[in-house]
């Protein structure tokens, strides 16, 4: 019970770390961490919120599609910053 309550409370500070890193960040390899933070953080939240409850369905097909959807997530994040790069020339957000 106190490693769900733990867990909830590290996932919500994470994901405030990672919302102030995306107000305050002009370079764009700092807001694609502040994102990637926010969708871990995000995801511990929810494997707290299961153990809290006792209800934990199923956590290796939601691992995988968990990891998976991150993985989308920064290939497509590094695809625009290259794109980015190529028609700015600098990764500082304007």
């Amino acid at each position: 019970m106190i490693l769900g309550e733990f867990g909830v409370s590290l996932s919500i500070t994470l994901i405030g770390i990672g919302i102030y890193g995306l107000i305050n960040s002009r370079n764009v390899i700092r807001i694609l961490l502040s994102s990637e933070i926010i969708l871990n953080s995000t995801i511990l939240l929810v494997f707290s919120i299961s153990s809290l409850f006792g209800k934990v369905y199923s956590p290796i097909i939601f691992s995988i599609f968990a990891i998976s959807m991150a993985l989308i997530e920064v290939v497509v994040a590094f695809a625009s910053i290259i794109l980015y790069y190529r028609n700015k020339g600098s990764l500082e957000v304007d």
